[in-house]
């Protein structure tokens, strides 16, 4: 085997792939470090998980669907939110042919309500139950992305623009408001990085079940770090930013952002019950201490003193 690759690489470049790290340079080359014996063993354990993955489709086939999956979740994505900012694609939440304003507003609604019932329903303790009584734990989260994905395509490609204008900035306004979208673009990616990216689209599990064998042991763990050091939610700060930051707003856009925000704020309500639950105190003194989506001006104490003042004025009228 090393041979035929050699007669297709440089030597060199060889010897360095095999040898691993070179040395300090010896006579206008360099002296190759053996490879440490740990390392040996971890790529001949390598090789033969890869081989007995290829011979057996019992392992093969469930890891290729949840890396199509991924893939596919790769390109939703991204098409996703630039539908709803109205870039670039030949239908967007602006454009496109449409019906009149009627059954426009009426099929809009129902999409959102379909989205967000797809995403509610599937989130579900009791679903997820459901779901893996008939697929393996494994690619629970596999069907999960997928049908999200096919309910994006869904409400995307039957979405009816309103092209009715409420506001069209240019000059500085306007580049601020695209500016603000492509920040909650780059936002979303940065939140699912730090939120273990691999595993929130389901092909970390896939992956250690059929390939490695090795249980998923991802750390139950609560994300204080990077962005969630200003903001509780940043992949909802993401959304919101691309949903509302727009120089061309329009009455589609306007019910699409109401529709979507509605329900992130409702899902995220849900969430912190869920992440109480989980953390405990942990989670009650970070929510003290960091807001739920947009950093404040005022500290963490003060925050706290106004919400009792509200909670206290509240209390005191008849």
């Amino acid at each position: 085997m090393a041979r035929r690759v050699a007669g297709r690489l440089p030597r060199r470049v060889l010897r360095r792939a095999l040898e691993g790290q070179v040395g300090k340079a010896h006579r206008g080359g360099y002296r190759p470090r053996p490879v440490p014996a740990v390392v040996r063993m971890d790529l001949t354990t390598a090789q033969h998980q890869a081989r007995d993955v290829l011979t057996d489709r019992r392992r093969l086939v469930p890891f290729l669907v949840a890396f199509a999956v991924y893939g596919f979740a790769g390109i939703t994505v991204p098409l996703f939110l630039l539908f709803a900012g109205g870039w670039w694609l030949p239908k967007t939440i602006d454009r496109g042919p449409h019906l009149s304003t009627g059954p426009a507003v009426v099929i809009d609604v129902l999409l959102l309500a379909l989205f967000g019932m797809q995403h509610s329903v599937m989130a579900r303790p009791s679903v997820k139950a459901f779901i893996t009584r008939r697929l393996p734990d494994a690619l629970e989260r596999t069907g999960y992305i997928v049908m999200t994905c096919l309910a994006v395509w869904l409400l995307c490609l039957g979405w009816q623009p309103l092209p009715h204008r409420i506001w069209s900035a240019d000059g500085v306004v306007g580049t601020v408001l695209d500016v603000g979208f492509w920040l909650g673009f780059v936002l979303v990616y940065a939140a699912t990085l730090l939120l273990d990216h691999f595993h929130l689209l389901g092909i970390r599990q896939a992956y250690r079940q059929y390939v490695t064998r090795v249980p998923d042991a991802t750390a139950d763990r609560l994300q204080v770090h990077g962005p969630y050091r200003l903001v509780r939610h940043p992949l909802m700060t993401g959304l919101l930013l691309s949903f509302w930051c727009a120089s061309v707003f329009t009455a589609g856009h306007l019910l699409w952002a109401l529709g979507l925000t509605g329900y992130i704020l409702l899902g995220t309500f849900l969430e912190e019950r869920d992440l109480v639950a989980r953390f405990g105190a942990a989670y009650r003194a970070y929510a003290e201490r960091v807001p739920a989506f947009f950093p404040s001006p005022l500290g963490a104490s003060a925050r706290i003193r106004l919400r009792e003042n509200v909670f206290r004025r509240s209390a005191e009228r008849p």
